[in-house]
């Protein structure tokens, strides 16, 4: 097997077990707010600590990864998220609770720029955005679809929801380990750091002009993902975060119901983001992105509109559709189309700036909001945020210039450089700065 499909299998483990770590605590919620006597707000609070947090951890990761090597960024936040998520099992407040999985936030970020630009750069041009889908889909095979049946297992087996954090934490350590062993930098960052060590002035080109790593900031997609990482997040953090909550308490659904009807909405997010991510490499990154939003946005409504009373058959297959065609945003909207976008050197960067401000505020601030909604009016509240999302995400994406290689290749106008840039900077060559 060659070595860059190894690399890509690794990194879809990795980050489906640090999704496991993250998505786990919404699913047995319904557990642990019966025991800690949470409200819907201390809900949204203690998911969005993690976003908030996680936020700033994705950017600065992903820029040290980008400048000083992505493999030591990787294995170390891996390690350090596992020993937070095992934390969590100790947890008596909601002080100490929001402190834990912020802290587990920082680190957990860390690997999600590396990890992507690094599979996109060790890519064949062709199987880009495949390989690249199969990251975040492995969030959601692993983390949505096995996350909550083995943890309502574990709920069900030890009769207390500490357990399950001390278990689901054990496999990110054990494959940071493997990474550090197995995973070199790419041809990019190694070449960086050794003109570091050398003293050498790190001079970065892109179509004959100079770059430097502040100026993704001047990339149209970059700044359109951005945007759209606030609708993207909103979605997958209050969707995950309060779909256990509405079917337990509108539609009184089993715990052993939950599990696989949140299962389904993983299994459908996985095959949703390699399906797209497969057929964006044809139809292009743009037109697979505005249909998944208007997608995603009619099976939240269907959810909402189902009866109490209907059955879990029904539930598991619209989850299952709203999980595939959320998920399809993720390697579209920071999978290719920032890092496809700008310099290889920082792609990192690139996928790391919209991550930030989608978990500030989509997936930190929403949260919060959804809960005082729900305590407010009622759990049909988060849902609508979560379908509408998708509806925005459909209008945001018509924005972005189109990355896809085969895609371009058949278009009659291919865009330029200047097509690539915000228009203030278009016509004009950067500046470089000294890379030490």
């Amino acid at each position: 097997m060659k070595y860059y499909l190894k690399l890509t299998i690794l990194g879809g483990l990795i980050w489906g077990f640090i999704a496991i770590q993250r998505i786990v605590i919404a699913i047995i919620m319904p557990a642990i707010q019966a025991e800690m006597k949470f409200s819907y707000t201390d809900v949204g609070m203690i998911i969005s600590i993690t976003g908030l947090i996680w936020a700033f951890g994705t950017i600065i990761w992903a820029a040290i990864g980008d400048k000083f090597g992505r493999r030591p960024v990787i294995v170390g936040c891996t390690i350090l998220a596992s020993v937070f998520s095992w934390m969590t099992g100790m947890v008596h407040t909601l002080g100490s609770m929001l402190a834990v999985r912020g802290v587990l936030g920082f680190f957990e970020g860390g690997p999600w720029g590396p990890i992507v630009a690094t599979v996109g750069e060790e890519a064949p041009e062709e199987k880009r955005g495949l390989l690249v889908s199969l990251i975040p889909g492995s969030f959601f095979l692993i983390g949505v679809f096995l996350g909550p049946i083995l943890a309502v297992w574990l709920l069900t087996k030890f009769g207390s929801w500490r357990p399950v954090f001390y278990i689901i934490s054990i496999p990110g350590a054990i494959l940071a380990i493997i990474a550090a062993f197995f995973m070199h930098e790419p041809a990019s960052v190694a070449a960086g750091i050794k003109a570091r060590k050398e003293g050498q002035e790190r001079v970065v080109m892109q179509h004959g002009h100079k770059v430097k790593i502040t100026d993704v900031l001047k990339y149209k997609n970059v700044i359109i993902s951005t945007i759209n990482s606030i609708p993207v997040m909103a979605w997958l953090w209050v969707y995950s975060g309060f779909s256990a909550l509405f079917l337990a308490k509108v539609h009184n659904m089993s715990m052993e119901g939950i599990g696989l009807a949140m299962g389904a909405s993983g299994i459908g997010g996985f095959l949703g983001m390699i399906m797209m991510g497969r057929l964006s490499d044809g139809i292009g990154r743009k037109t697979a992105i505005i249909i998944s939003g208007l997608l995603c946005c009619l099976s939240g409504i269907a959810i909402i509109a189902m009866p109490v009373g209907s059955t879990l058959s029904t539930f598991a297959i619209l989850f299952f559709f709203w999980g595939m065609f959320g998920g399809a945003f993720f390697p579209l909207y920071v999978g290719t189309l920032p890092p496809e976008s700008v310099p290889p050197e920082y792609a990192g960067t690139a996928v790391g700036v919209p991550t930030a401000v989608g978990e500030i505020i989509g997936a930190a601030i929403m949260p919060t909001i959804a809960g005082a909604l729900a305590d407010r009016f009622s759990l049909y509240a988060p849902m609508w945020i979560a379908a509408i999302a998708g509806l925005m995400v459909m209008f945001i994406s018509t924005a972005y210039v189109e990355t896809a290689p085969r895609k371009v290749a058949r278009m009659a106008k291919k865009p330029t450089r200047d097509d690539h840039l915000l228009p203030p900077f278009r016509g004009k060559q950067p500046t470089a700065a000294p890379q030490p």
